[in-house]
């Protein structure tokens, strides 16, 4: 857990001032604090930066660097300050997809049961296109702001939470046996370093709000908002400029010119793959 330092600068972070009571209005509201100040990314992947889980790694680059992270990142985090707050939290086996691809999906993701005295309540920062709220542990379906999200138990310890298909059709499985955050080692390097991987494949910066979902991949702006004529609105960025401004200024992200720099040809060239397969496609299908 963070040290009493570590949880003062992470509160600074993400703009919250609570009495550190362990309730479920003091987890609602640092859940969506975080949600809110910290963005989901992937983007040190692309800037060939190792991914590091041990506490004082992750503390110094999302919190003092100001920087976001993908989903091992953001729950271990709010894992570690959860904890040094009082609550009692689990680190749960997640798998996204796995009602897809299978069980090889399992430790693709970390998701987080909190237990309280009123209950569980599924905790999730790690989920660029998920709920700004904890949800709580019951069968049926959450509203959340302008979204449905879903949960459905799938034998005595085995989840399902599904998103709200306006947004993508994705589920996550998870069961709730207690895990160590070394247990996910293997498969976080197998994400940020194998090629067939969707984070090395893709740059992607996310951030879900009550009422719109923004997410950035490669050169492609996404803002899912259920009022929207279909749903959304998709923009194609055009200039190394507008990149650079929505990393820093629309998702918070505290990157150097020279990171920008770094990550803007590598976007391009992902874009012009993803149309070229797009083109091959539809040539197929023709």
């Amino acid at each position: 857990m963070f040290t009493s330092a570590q949880l003062d600068a992470y509160l600074e972070r993400i703009g919250l001032r609570t009495a550190r009571r362990t309730g479920l209005r003091t987890l609602v509201a640092l859940h969506r604090a975080h949600i809110e100040a910290i963005a989901y990314e992937s983007l040190d992947i692309h800037l060939g930066r190792p991914i590091r889980l041990e506490r004082d790694a992750l503390f110094e680059k999302l919190v003092e660097r100001r920087r976001g992270g993908f989903c091992y990142e953001q729950n271990e985090v709010m894992a570690h300050a959860l904890e040094a707050m009082g609550f009692e939290v689990v680190r749960m086996r997640g798998g996204v997809a796995r009602a897809v691809h299978g069980d090889r999906e399992w430790f693709n993701h970390l998701p987080l049961l909190v237990r309280l005295k009123k209950g569980d309540y599924l905790a999730d920062a790690g989920l660029g296109l998920g709920f700004c709220d904890p949800l709580p542990l019951a069968e049926g379906s959450h509203r959340v702001g302008s979204f449905n999200f879903s949960l459905r138990r799938l034998d005595e310890r085995l989840w399902r939470c599904s998103l709200d298909p306006r947004v993508e059709l994705l589920s996550f499985d998870f069961d709730l046996s207690p895990r160590r955050i070394e247990d996910y080692g293997p498969k976080c390097r197998e994400l940020e370093t194998s090629p067939e991987s969707g984070f090395v494949k893709t740059l992607a910066v996310e951030r879900p709000r009550p009422h719109e979902v923004r997410a950035l991949r490669a050169r492609t702006l996404t803002v899912h908002d259920p009022k929207l004529p279909d749903g959304k609105s998709v923009a194609t960025v055009e200039t190394a400029e507008e990149f650079g401004r929505l990393l820093t200024d629309e998702f918070g992200l505290a990157l150097t010119g020279a990171e920008i720099a770094e990550l803007w040809p590598r976007a391009c060239e992902q874009h012009r793959r993803h149309l070229a397969e797009q083109e091959e496609k539809a040539a197929h299908s023709a």
